[in-house]
């Protein structure tokens, strides 16, 4: 089928245009998203996230008594486990997001392909 042959009107053939090029995006926008979903954020667990992140352990202390570096560790690993969940919780957003986002390039490919097919098609 010829979408934008001479035998057609030119408002059709402008319309042809719009719609191949919306398909065309729709299409390289589809295979990003899709990219992002097979290499998707990585959420790892508290202790490789406190061994790269967190530096509890290297930190020096104010204080010498005992139970103040206690309340210090608790304190430091408290800290480190909001950051951890902030973390996995931003990267759990981002890789919903991308299943969202592809949905919705899906949905419009199909749209504008139909819509192609259907303003096109000869009457029988």
């Amino acid at each position: 089928m010829a979408y934008l042959s001479k035998e057609k009107d030119i408002v059709l053939r402008v319309i042809n245009s719009i719609l191949i090029m919306g398909i065309v995006v729709s299409i390289i926008l589809l295979t990003a998203t899709g990219i992002k979903i097979i290499n998707k954020e990585k959420i790892g667990t508290y202790e490789e996230y406190a061994k790269e992140v967190c530096t509890i352990d290297k930190l020096e202390y104010e204080c010498a008594d005992e139970d103040c570096i206690k309340d210090l560790d608790k304190e430091r690993k408290k800290i480190c486990t909001n950051y951890y969940l902030e973390d996995k919780k931003e990267k759990e957003e981002i890789n919903k997001s991308n299943r969202n986002n592809f949905l919705v390039f899906l949905g419009s490919t199909v749209v504008l392909f139909v819509a192609l097919r259907l303003l096109n098609r000869k009457h029988k």
